[in-house]
């Protein structure tokens, strides 16, 4: 075997990995703003936000409609009895790889930034007035 004919061969499998790892990383991109919204809408996602009801902790099951309305039922944790513990509305809208969460001037503005949204789980980092609170994880509960 000469020389030429194993570079030859060495070149076009180390090309073939590098595309392949070119692939591979490009499926892992950040989702933009539109596949965002399009995962959101539509959607009941639950999970812990933070709030409390009275001094027991509650978890969020928002609902994401059009024109960036939602509906967040809170329901109490099983240990503390189960039940709905309050129903809160809010605005809603996504800018910038972040999903912004407005529920009025009694509460904090949240910010879930880096959010990742897939098929079953949204996964972010949440913010609070502008400070880091916890990175969370939210189930999607409803089909289209």
């Amino acid at each position: 075997m000469n020389k030429t004919h194993t570079f030859n061969g060495l070149y076009k499998y180390s090309l073939s990995l590098l595309i392949i790892l070119a692939l591979s990383l490009s499926s892992c991109s950040d989702q933009d703003d539109d596949q965002i919204y399009d995962g959101l809408i539509g959607q009941t996602w639950v999970g812990d936000l933070g709030f409390y009801v009275g001094n027991l902790p509650v978890e969020s099951g928002i609902t994401f409609s059009g024109n960036d309305y939602a509906v967040d039922e809170q329901y109490y944790y099983n240990e503390n009895g189960g039940g709905r513990a309050a129903t809160l509305t809010l605005r809603w809208w996504v800018e910038g790889q972040s999903l912004w969460l407005d529920y009025g001037s009694h509460y904090p503005m949240l910010e879930i930034r880096n959010i990742r949204v897939g098929n079953l789980y949204l996964h972010g980092s949440l913010f609070a007035d502008g400070q880091f609170d916890s990175d969370i994880e939210m189930e999607r509960m409803s089909n289209r």
